[in-house]
């Protein structure tokens, strides 16, 4: 495949990625009895667009969490139990990649921690040690069950 080829391949999927088709719903009236659809109805949920990261994001633990805040990247997005998790336009996005695909989570489906964050935690953490995110995706778990964080809170404080 030629160069020209390759650059509009990925302008193409950039495009149709941040797209955000809308999925085709409908209202239901007359209760009880066969659903029937009313035409015209559309509900949609805008996809965020793609973060764009020249190289892996490093990330940074929130004191007495198991959240990892990626600091440096432009977006609001940030590391938990497994999943990165991202805000926008009010709804939040998960996916198990740093660069996506990401899927809408609803709010009641966000953990407790995430939404617990200050609003500002992306700069609240910036001078935090920072930890390469593939150590992270790889041992967050065990972090987690043998409270590390804690531990190296408490080593660091003593």
């Amino acid at each position: 495949m030629g160069f020209k080829r390759f650059c509009f391949a990925v302008a193409g999927a950039i495009i149709l990625t941040t797209a955000g088709f809308p999925s085709q719903s409908f209202a239901f009236r007359g209760h009880p009895g066969p659903f029937i659809p009313v035409p015209g109805v559309v509900v949609g949920i805008p996809l965020p667009p793609p973060v764009i990261i020249p190289s892996p994001p490093e990330l940074v633990v929130v004191p007495r969490t198991n959240v990892y805040v990626a600091p440096d990247v432009e977006e609001d997005m940030v590391f938990y139990q497994g999943f990165w998790w991202r805000p926008y336009e009010g709804r939040w996005y998960r996916s198990r990649s740093y660069n996506g695909p990401w899927g809408h989570i609803v709010h009641e489906r966000v953990p407790g921690a995430i939404i617990g964050l200050p609003p500002d935690f992306r700069y609240s953490y910036r001078d935090q040690r920072r930890i390469h995110h593939r150590e992270v995706e790889r041992n967050w778990n065990r972090w987690e069950r043998e409270r590390h964080w804690e531990r190296e809170h408490h080593r660091y404080r003593d």
